[in-house]
């Protein structure tokens, strides 16, 4: 864990128990009512209740390579094969969160997305440029990138249990592949799996969420996971199927904000299948074993409720994801860490 996350995570700690005082007051609208920002698919609506809201995610990769959990060097690289590393990957989301409850036992929701991907890339020191011309035809260092309409998820949200501050919720969810996968660089190749704007299969993604809340204290769980329901999309290929698990806590600071710590753990598998046309080989991301691994995150966030005044209602919240240990499949970028933004209003 870096010096800054060890001090923004004393910073939280150290303020909960100084806030012991604030109480939630009843009638208004509470942070403990939603997880941290990076956590979807987290709380329901009563019936007839609608809520719209925005997600915003941003995920950085630096110039780090890893193997497995270890660091490699430029030779590494080279004698592995590859003659072009990345520098720097960054992904942006824009999500639009959309839900309805016809009933109390029951929440739809929606979530159309807006993806970003860019890229830049340099030589890998020593490595002899073998790919039938290079990679795209760069050579040197250069950069690209993707951006359009991703995939859709689609879910419906059951209540099993709800008694004494205690609720469980079950997530049937599907995601619609509306985001492309035939995106290709200047020179009509495929660009990397990971900078696709979409999976290209339609995907099933079950849920499971606890959360309980007492005295301002908040607390929950969720198993989440993504399971492809075909072969191959149109492109030749799929991603690998996903699993998370992850538990917070939270406590209210006042009686409109609290903080949050939480402890994620994700793993994926590697990329099935081949591109159906011409794609590069010479950079780890051209190469399907080179996704996918075992990932354990810090989220450090903060949720407010507006309870009076012109935004009553209103609903905001961040949450910082930084790394704690990384163990991937192949060779991959070591990733910086995400930022998570909410707002959302229910009505």
């Amino acid at each position: 864990m870096s010096r800054a996350t060890r001090r923004l995570s004393l910073i939280a700690l150290t303020a909960i128990p100084l806030s012991a005082t604030a109480a939630e007051q009843p009638g208004f609208p509470s942070p403990a009512d939603h997880g941290p920002a990076g956590v979807m698919a987290d709380h329901m609506h009563g019936a007839g209740e609608f809520m719209i809201g925005y997600r915003y995610m941003v995920s950085r990769s630096g110039g780090t390579i890893l193997n497995g959990a270890d660091e490699v060097s430029d030779p590494t690289l080279a004698a592995a094969g590859f003659s072009a590393v990345p520098t720097e990957m960054t992904m942006q989301m824009h999500m639009l969160d959309l839900m309805y409850a016809p009933r109390d036992w029951l929440t739809f929701m929606i979530m159309p997305q807006w993806m970003r991907m860019d890229m830049s890339m340099r030589e890998v020191e020593g490595a002899v440029v073998d790919d039938h011309g290079g990679h795209g035809g760069h050579g040197g260092a250069h950069a690209h990138g993707t951006s359009r309409l991703g995939d859709t998820g689609l879910y419906a949200l059951v209540r099993l249990l709800e008694t004494g501050g205690h609720h469980v919720h079950a997530g049937l969810g599907f995601s619609a592949p509306t985001g492309a996968v035939d995106k290709k660089d200047a020179d009509g190749r495929f660009v990397h799996y990971m900078m696709q704007l979409g999976s290209g299969t339609w995907d099933f993604l079950p849920s499971l969420t606890y959360t309980g809340r007492m005295n301002g204290w908040a607390w929950g769980a969720q198993a989440s996971g993504i399971i492809r329901m075909e072969e191959k999309n149109e492109s030749g290929f799929r991603f690998g199927d996903a699993v998370q698990l992850t538990a917070w806590g939270s406590r209210s600071l006042t009686d409109w904000l609290s903080a949050s710590l939480r402890l994620s753990y994700f793993s994926q598998g590697t990329v099935k299948g081949h591109y159906n046309g011409p794609h590069n080989h010479t950079s780890p991301p051209d190469i399907q074993p080179n996704y996918g691994g075992q990932f354990f995150d810090l989220g450090i966030g903060l949720n407010a409720a507006v309870q009076r005044g012109a935004l009553q209602g209103h609903r905001f919240g961040i949450e910082w994801l930084q790394p704690l240990h990384q163990d991937v499949n192949g060779f991959q970028q070591k990733r910086d860490g995400t930022l998570f933004a909410t707002w959302a209003l229910a009505f």
